[in-house]
């Protein structure tokens, strides 16, 4: 009792959580992912390490297991449903049985073939869109040649107009200057016949 009212000031909670993680670090144990492989049968996983221990469960090829440690030719295993036991070792695998890969590459296969239908669909409706941009780009340029075309046939019709207009002001012209000379020579000839008639009446 004296020893322990002596030592009583070391112990203290902290020492307390650090005795219990050490010894929970020691008493963990690493598990490894196995399969269930080369074999047609079940495979017994039993309550202990020999032929004499009682059956738990089955396993079948492809089953995977967690591994926990071996023993000889014995492996400590815990099935998917929780259940812990042994099992001859040489029917794990690091490798996935045959039909697991089987199953992973069709897999694979439908999510390769899913994305290319994507890629498929998308590639169509880019190609249908060039398209509609190509046709829309055609009918701005049919639409920009037709309405060049008829400011040139405006322009044109101008130009001739003002031609036409010039060829009548050059015409007017010309009239009105032989109308002057005309009316010139009516008063000349008016102006001529009036002095002679003056002349032989003195």
């Amino acid at each position: 009792m004296t020893v322990i009212k002596k030592y009583k000031h070391l112990v203290n909670p902290f020492s307390l959580l650090s005795l219990l993680i050490v010894l929970l670090a020691g008493t963990a144990t690493a598990t490894e992912v196995k399969f269930v492989h080369f074999t047609d049968s079940n495979i017994p996983v039993r309550r202990g390490k020999g032929e004499q221990y009682k059956i738990m469960k089955f396993v079948k090829d492809g089953n995977q297991v967690e591994f926990f440690e071996e023993n000889g030719n014995w492996a400590k295993v815990r099935l998917q449903n929780g259940t812990e036991g042994w099992m001859l070792k040489r029917y794990l695998s690091d490798e996935k049985p045959p039909v697991e890969q089987v199953r992973e590459l069709r897999k694979e296969n439908e999510q390769l073939k899913t994305g290319n239908e994507k890629l498929t669909r998308d590639l169509k409706k880019i190609k249908e869109l060039q398209l509609t941009s190509s046709e829309e780009l055609e009918k701005l340029q049919t639409s920009a040649e037709e309405k060049l075309a008829i400011g040139l046939n405006e322009c044109n019709k101008i130009k001739d107009e003002y031609k036409a207009s010039q060829e009548v002001n050059k015409i007017m012209w010309f009239l009105s200057g032989a109308g002057v000379l005309l009316v010139g020579w009516l008063i000349g000839c008016f102006a001529g016949g009036s002095q002679r008639k003056r002349n032989r009446l003195l």
